[in-house]
């Protein structure tokens, strides 16, 4: 079994699932390219490239086949990773993650694509950044155009419920380790190239895919009135991986999900039915689109699931790689 991190994070977030998990299953927990204790990218980086990573740290360790889980960053790569290579995963795991289609409210997708601007912001700020997520600290820094972290009138989307309290999921040590472990820029920059997608009869599978470059991406960002006053803002979903429109992972897939991505699941405050499909937009229907054979759960929580609902994460973790969901 392969835990795979989402962003900021590193393999240090499994540390709540590794030993329950480890109790049934053979377990490993890498870190991704660039992240952790790995070396830096010294090529732009794809997804190919970075599920083909998942691939080559199995063929080192002679696994031949594995149950592939991933949050955040780890998702869009383990979804990378099972629809281009199948055969090499039983079961795949998805925790509040995305899979071939941006959110739209999710602005820093945008906002990572601007050079230098995200340069800039993080030689200042990664700190900051950091410990205003995990750690409660304030934000010294303002929203668009300066950064997509503060909100400002206009944006949708949040990553916190009322009352959320970061102190109660991450200790110092564990804010400390993020901090000094960060990685921030190539993923979101070059492995997400934004296409925006448009029904054509004529075009394969019914729709026509045009690339908006980083640095039309940034005019966006950059518009009089801020991204959510440009044209595109709202009315066009941007995929970011055409080329796997086409694919599908038949095998059973498990999808956990927070009010964050899917808010509408939530609208009473409680948890959704089990086994409810997402749907509605083209982030949600993404999901069955690519995994017909899918299984969900909400958590009431945040976005990083696996450290702010632990026990959760791994009861449901355990009952969908056992076979029991």
């Amino acid at each position: 079994m392969i835990l795979l991190h989402g962003y900021p994070q590193t393999s240090h977030m499994w540390r709540h699932q590794l030993p329950a998990l480890g109790e049934r299953f053979k377990v490993y927990a890498p870190d991704t390219r660039g992240y952790g204790g790995t070396d830096k990218p010294r090529v732009r980086l794809d997804r190919s490239i970075l599920a083909r990573d998942v691939l080559d740290f199995m063929d080192a360790l002679g696994i031949e086949r594995a149950r592939l889980v991933g949050h955040d960053w780890g998702g869009v790569i383990a979804a990378a990773a099972a629809l281009k290579h199948p055969d090499r995963f039983s079961r795949l795991g998805l925790i509040d993650t995305l899979v071939s289609v941006w959110i739209t409210w999710g602005i820093h997708g945008y906002w990572f694509k601007c050079e230098p601007d995200a340069e800039r912001f993080f030689e200042k700020h990664h700190g900051d950044f950091i410990r205003s997520t995990f750690g409660g600290q304030d934000t010294p820094y303002g929203g668009p155009p300066e950064s997509p972290w503060a909100p400002v009138e206009g944006s949708e989307g949040s990553a916190a419920l009322d009352g959320w309290d970061p102190t109660r999921f991450w200790s110092e040590a564990d804010v400390n380790h993020y901090a000094e472990a960060f990685h921030a820029i190539e993923y979101y920059r070059h492995c997400l190239p934004f296409h925006v997608a448009t029904p054509d009869a004529d075009a394969p599978g019914g729709i026509r895919f045009e690339f908006r470059t980083s640095q039309q991406i940034a005019q966006m960002w950059h518009h009089e009135g801020l991204i959510f006053s440009h044209p595109e803002w709202n009315e066009n979903y941007m995929v970011f991986a055409p080329e796997d429109w086409h694919l599908r992972f038949e095998k059973p897939t498990f999808y956990l999900f927070s009010p964050f991505l899917v808010p509408q699941a939530f609208e009473d405050g409680a948890l959704p039915p089990d086994d409810y499909i997402p749907s509605g937009n083209p982030y949600a229907d993404s999901f069955p689109h690519h995994f017909p054979d899918l299984r969900t759960r909400g958590a009431q929580c945040g976005h990083f699931i696996p450290e702010e609902a632990p026990e959760r994460t791994n009861a449901l973790l355990m009952q969908f790689l056992s076979g029991e969901i």
